[in-house]
């Protein structure tokens, strides 16, 4: 009896290789390569435009055939060949009719490409705002509410001491052990005061006594003393007191000098 579906036990080794080439080898999975969902993007985008770019030549060809079919009919009509000119008119309309479905595929296309582009567009500012919100969660949790409030008392504490510093090296110093005491200070230029008064009052009372007992010793002066020179010296002759009359002439020339000196 010969099992393993007809091959001999020997042979099955054979009947196995030779199923294998009959079916083929299984090839080993490979991971797919997908793209990036922004080069996938981006390569959709460019494939649309490229395909509104060749329905737009198609556009543009069957319009100009369109076209040619419209003077072949008009041509036809003047040649009086009706039935050319009908069979001309047919074929722009079919052509007609292509520019249409051509033109609503571009449509689809463009409508397609710009909804891509939006959706892209949103997408990179998602990406920013999500990254932004990523970093500032990270730098609120480097500082942290508690360590900045610590930080602030520190910086205040720090802020105090170096104004207590400054105070401290503005005070003047006591170099050479002289006391700070400043009622003692105006007690004594007090005393100082006074005794330079008291010492000036003295002056003044000595040479006013020295003053009266020259007074009182000095001599008379001789009544004769005037020489006889003086005596014999003539009197001034005393100013006229008689009125000077002053003629016309003069009194005209004063009121003359007294309008012009007005």
């Amino acid at each position: 009896r010969q099992g393993g579906g007809g091959c001999p036990p020997r042979g099955r080794g054979l009947c196995r290789k030779a199923a294998m080439n009959l079916f083929g080898k299984r090839r080993p999975s490979q991971p797919s390569s997908q793209p990036s969902g922004g080069a996938s993007t981006k390569d959709a985008i460019a494939r649309l435009r490229e395909a509104e770019d060749q329905l737009t030549k198609r556009e543009e060809h069957l319009m100009r055939k369109s076209d040619h079919e419209l003077s072949e009919a008009k041509r036809y009509t003047q040649e009086k060949n009706k039935r050319a000119a009908l069979t001309a008119l047919k074929r722009k309309k079919l052509i007609d009719a292509q520019v249409e479905k051509v033109s609503a595929s571009k449509m689809t296309l463009e409508q397609q490409r710009m909804a891509l582009e939006q959706v892209n567009i949103s997408k990179v500012t998602f990406d920013a705002i999500d990254a932004g919100k990523r970093e500032l969660e990270r730098l609120n949790k480097e500082m942290g509410v508690e360590r900045v409030e610590e930080t602030m008392d520190e910086l205040e504490e720090q802020i105090e001491l170096q104004n207590e510093t400054a105070d401290a090296l503005a005070r003047p110093l006591n170099a050479f052990g002289v006391g700070e005491d400043e009622d003692e200070l105006q007690r004594e230029l007090e005393e100082l005061e006074q005794a330079t008064l008291d010492e000036h009052v003295l002056k003044i009372d000595a040479t006013a006594e020295v003053d009266s007992a020259a007074a009182v010793n000095a001599p008379a002066a001789p009544s004769s003393a005037v020489p006889a020179a003086q005596k014999a010296l003539p009197a001034m002759p005393a100013a006229p007191t008689t009125k000077v009359v002053e003629t016309e002439e003069e009194r005209e020339l004063r009121m003359l000098e007294e309008s012009m000196a007005m």
